[in-house]
């Protein structure tokens, strides 16, 4: 009798073991696309930081499919991100151009700046749309992303995504801007190489 009580729980014990689609429990979260901006002047002065007397916050706004967005503050952002999604998978919450605070490795402190204009539904195919980033003395970037996605057959997605500045393909969309009032915005690097 015990032999047989443990050859039906082991038997039980196989069917919900081989009963399960492997797969069935995964979400994917797709990221988000956004632009992530950090700006700075010649002499490497964070144009984005409150407490230089040459910021650019007040002269900065970006325009996207005929709105204009001017810079939040972080407490803006704060107060507008953290809305219930009513799902267990990552939705993308567009919240215009943000200016955000990082972590500077070399301080070891929060005290850098980057503009982020964004988030976009990664699942969306976008052939290529347009931001232009207004700057003071009618200087402007222009800044494009596409996006392909499609679900493969074996259930992973699959992403091509590409960005540009100014109509040049970069790698990523975290540019690094040197701004002058009278040279405009030079390209310094995307930070992904």
């Amino acid at each position: 009798m015990r032999q047989l009580t443990f050859s039906a729980a082991i038997l039980l014990a196989m069917c919900f073991l081989t009963a399960c689609d492997k797969n069935s429990d995964v979400i994917w979260d797709i990221s988000p696309i956004e632009f992530t901006i950090l700006m700075t002047d010649s002499e490497g002065h964070d144009l984005l930081d409150s407490t230089y007397q040459g910021n650019l916050i007040k002269d900065i706004y970006v325009t996207y499919q005929g709105e204009d967005y001017s810079l939040m503050t972080e407490q803006e952002y704060l107060e507008n991100m953290y809305e219930k999604a009513g799902t267990r998978a990552y939705m993308p919450h567009f919240y215009g151009l943000m200016l955000r605070q990082y972590w500077n490795p070399i301080t070891s402190s929060y005290d850098c700046y980057k503009m982020v204009f964004g988030e976009f539904d990664g699942t969306d195919n976008i052939d290529r749309r347009e931001i232009t980033l207004h700057l003071p003395e009618n200087h402007h970037v222009r800044l494009a992303y596409s996006n392909n996605f499609k679900w493969k057959s074996n259930g992973e997605p699959k992403i091509k995504r590409h960005f540009y500045l100014d109509d040049k393909e970069l790698e990523g969309g975290y540019f690094y801007l040197r701004y002058s009032k009278t040279g405009g915005c030079e390209y310094i690097t995307n930070g992904t190489k």
